[in-house]
């Protein structure tokens, strides 16, 4: 259910809309979970990379799948971005790298937020990512890095976002 929570005095923060997701876990493990993948820790409600530690003890906690794992199995897309313009052509290495390097930092925090596949065709890429914010954010780093022009679109009904960046 979406909304909004009340915190510290004065302060909200807006509730994430779980229901129409439907790669989130159904049911919670009792204790801590390893997605078999990726091994991603499943924690507290949370999802987040695992320490040295739990990486050595990896059999002894229960064994799932991530939603982004599973995501990217059945190639079940959250965000497109689209890359063209012939600034692409000529800086085509630089501008992959910075986007793998907005997918490792973003994974620290959210290991649920990758990216599923790049496809390159002609004078155009299309990078395919688990969730929409994900696709906003590298929509985002373009724009920072290399200025241009970056369009945004959103569906209404199942929350997947479209980012087109030209130069």
């Amino acid at each position: 259910m979406k909304g909004t929570r009340k915190y510290l005095a004065g302060t909200t923060k807006k509730a994430i809309d779980t229901e129409k997701d439907p790669y989130l876990l159904k049911m919670e493990p009792e204790e801590m979970a390893m997605c078999t993948d990726c091994s991603a820790v499943y924690q507290h409600k949370r999802w987040r990379l695992p320490t040295e530690e739990e990486l050595e003890k990896k059999e002894s906690y229960a064994k799932v799948v991530c939603p982004a794992c599973q995501k990217i199995r059945d190639k079940f897309a959250g965000g497109y971005v689209t890359l063209r313009g012939e600034f692409l052509k000529d800086h085509k290495e630089e501008i992959l790298n910075l986007i793998r390097n907005k997918e490792e930092r973003a994974r620290y925090t959210n290991p649920l937020e990758r990216i599923i596949e790049i496809n390159e065709s002609g004078d155009t890429i299309e990078i395919t990512t688990t969730t929409d914010k994900f696709a906003q954010r590298i929509g985002r780093v373009l724009h920072k890095a290399f200025s241009g022009k970056v369009e945004y679109k959103w569906s209404d009904d199942v929350k997947i976002a479209r980012v087109t960046w030209t130069r």
